[in-house]
């Protein structure tokens, strides 16, 4: 059998509103040398039925199952041990793809000699009218390189930063360094894989090209209320990547790990006085007030961000979040 140009891996659990979509994008590319690995983690509802069905049309989709769920890393490890084609792409369950996305990735990252390549995202809000959004916008037109130092001072806290971009990687590069999602880290695991790749001497490049959709759904760690829980698994996987970099970390890439640590707890600290806020609980805003006085002008700033947003109709919290936390980081 010929192998496939790329591998797309699928973590799915409990997709099915979402995921005919997303294999209708996958198995419709220009790029038609491709195969699609789907692993079913454990899903209860009729994600397995939907994939089964587009199987019977397409023998390029492969089905792997999960009895129980173990997470969306667990599930890419999955696929990638079965996959062989020569780049790996990773498309999530309710997200699609544009038809030329592949094919444009694929061009683009073998001209450069790239290890990794990752394309812009529309950041589409499900079930709002918010306008779009897009991630990669303090980036040049075209190609350009992506640093260790740079990705961290991308990726921000409580707002969808780079470490949830999703990369074209080369197979061969994955098998020669062993590299693989961490199925111990609940979320953030794509920010470690990156980082991973990164940390090995990926020759890793950006492409400023909106080509894939990242579908923000109601209770996604976006755009929940729950806030704290989420900034928690942030933390978590920022003591991952210290432990990552320690010592093989240049001054500089060790200064960009300290202001995404700072960003981090200073949003953590803004939460709390947020939710002590819309509880109406004066005495817990004024305690974490008193504890950190700091927080005043950044919430502040935060609240009248939120407002421009609102008035403006550009609700989706990216980008008011990332500069919101660089402000003092």
């Amino acid at each position: 059998m010929t192998e496939p140009v790329v591998s797309v891996l699928i973590a799915c659990r409990d997709a099915e509103p979402w995921l005919a979509d997303a294999l209708d994008s996958a198995l419709g590319q220009t790029l038609t040398a491709l195969e699609v690995i789907l692993v079913d983690d454990g899903s209860r509802d009729g994600s397995l039925a939907i994939a089964e069905a587009r199987r019977a049309r397409d023998a390029r989709l492969r089905i792997l199952r999960h009895a129980t769920p173990r997470g969306a890393a667990a599930a890419r490890n999955t696929a990638l041990a079965v996959a062989r084609g020569r780049w790996i792409g990773v498309l999530d369950a309710d997200d699609r793809m544009e038809p030329d996305r592949l094919a444009r990735m694929v061009a683009t990252a073998e001209a450069v000699g790239a290890d990794w390549l990752a394309d812009d995202q529309w950041i589409e809000a499900e079930g709002t009218d918010w306008p779009r959004a897009r991630l990669l916008f303090a980036e040049p037109a075209g190609a350009s390189r992506l640093t260790i130092a740079r990705f961290l001072d991308r990726d921000p806290p409580e707002a969808i930063g780079y470490g949830t971009l999703k990369p074209l990687v080369r197979h061969a590069f994955l098998r020669a360094h062993g590299i693989r999602w961490r199925p111990e880290i609940v979320r953030c695991e794509d920010f470690l894989f990156t980082l991973d790749g990164l940390v090995a001497g990926a020759f890793a490049w950006l492409l400023n090209e909106p080509l894939y959709h990242y579908r923000l759904r109601a209770g996604s760690q976006v755009t929940s209320s729950a806030g704290a829980a989420a900034l928690d698994h942030q933390l978590e996987a920022q003591a991952v990547a210290e432990r990552i970099l320690d010592g093989v970390a240049s001054p500089e890439i060790r200064a960009a790990l300290a202001r995404r640590r700072r960003r981090l707890e200073a949003a953590r600290r803004y939460r709390r006085a947020i939710d002590a806020l819309r509880a109406r609980a004066l005495g817990r805003l004024l305690r974490e007030l008193g504890r950190e006085p700091r927080l005043l002008p950044l919430l502040a700033r935060g609240l009248g961000a939120a407002l421009r947003a609102r008035l403006s109709g550009a609700r989706i919290p990216t980008l008011a979040n990332r500069r919101l936390f660089h402000a003092g980081s």
